[in-house]
């Protein structure tokens, strides 16, 4: 059988999951020297990125519903020179060819569209309008990985447009298109939780340049920390006070906000200072003891 003739047979499989199917014709002539550009050579990167990416997520579900190994996600690229999407570069998405996968089948493409749905800008602009087709169990699973794909990707930018077309059960519903264009949507910044701070401590030192000062807490023990904790200062007159304390040997009352912020891969408190006051003569810090380490 000729190379066209395989072409012009070609069937999709039974138990297909989803497809992705390029916007620009894959099969272009170079009218300069009247030469076809072959398919290997115009493979759109980002269709197969997709595709790949899918079929990760959809094999981590298989993981999570303990599947029996023999089931797998199989990935097919190639272009279909007939049928409705003529000269079009095409990945997708199948399970081995048996009725008893149809229902998980259908499952795992309600998953894809979730996921293609939750990482794109543009919805559903090319036909039906977004419904959510997947169980309750699957919200966490689905959040999860389109966070994970939402932050690999950091609102990248879709140079090359395709549609994806998940095969939910086309009996119950008309068919379902996605487009992907432009960007993917960008990461949420959460904002760090604040917590307000109070108590008395003792003047440790100042950093002018960094705007930081430090001070040894005081427990409700009267029991002096041996090991002063750091805050952020936007004013100056925090830094005289704290001078003026250290000379003095005065007690201060301090007000501020803590916040967890992320430094890499750890988590680290941050401090920041709202109010500081000398107190009376009757806190000197002679009244305190430091507390053993």
């Amino acid at each position: 059988m000729s190379q066209e003739q395989k072409k012009a047979h070609f069937q999709y499989p039974k138990n297909l999951i989803i497809k992705m199917v390029s916007i620009e014709d894959a099969i272009k002539l170079q009218y300069s020297n009247g030469i076809e550009c072959t398919p290997e050579n115009l493979a759109n990167t980002e269709i197969k990125d997709f595709t790949y990416h899918l079929a990760d997520i959809l094999t981590k579900h298989l993981e999570n519903i303990k599947a029996p190994i023999d089931i797998c996600i199989e990935k097919k690229f190639f272009i279909d020179t007939s049928g409705d999407n003529p000269n079009k570069y095409i990945g997708m998405l199948f399970l081995e060819d048996n009725k008893e996968h149809e229902a998980l089948t259908s499952k795992l493409a309600a998953i894809a569209y979730e996921i293609t749905h939750a990482v794109i800008n543009q919805k559903d602009i090319l036909s039906t309008s977004y419904t959510k087709y997947t169980p309750p169990e699957d919200k966490e699973f689905i959040q999860k990985q389109s966070e994970n794909f939402i932050n690999k990707k950091n609102g990248q930018s879709i140079k090359h447009a395709f549609t994806v077309l998940p095969e939910i059960d086309q009996k119950k519903q008309s068919n379902i298109s996605l487009l992907v264009n432009g960007q993917f949507c960008a990461p949420t910044i959460k904002t760090p939780e604040t917590m307000l701070i109070e108590g008395h401590a003792l003047p440790a030192g100042y950093n002018e340049h960094d705007n930081t000062v430090s001070l040894y807490s005081i427990e409700t023990n009267n029991k002096i920390s041996s090991t002063p904790f750091t805050l952020i200062s936007n004013h100056t007159e925090h830094l005289m006070t704290l001078a003026r304390a250290k000379a003095d040997g005065k007690t201060l009352y301090y007000t501020g906000k803590s916040s967890e912020k992320s430094k890499g891969a750890k988590k680290q408190k941050e401090y920041s200072l709202s109010t500081l006051i000398i107190l009376s003569d009757d806190d000197s810090y002679e009244n305190f003891h430091l507390q053993a380490t």
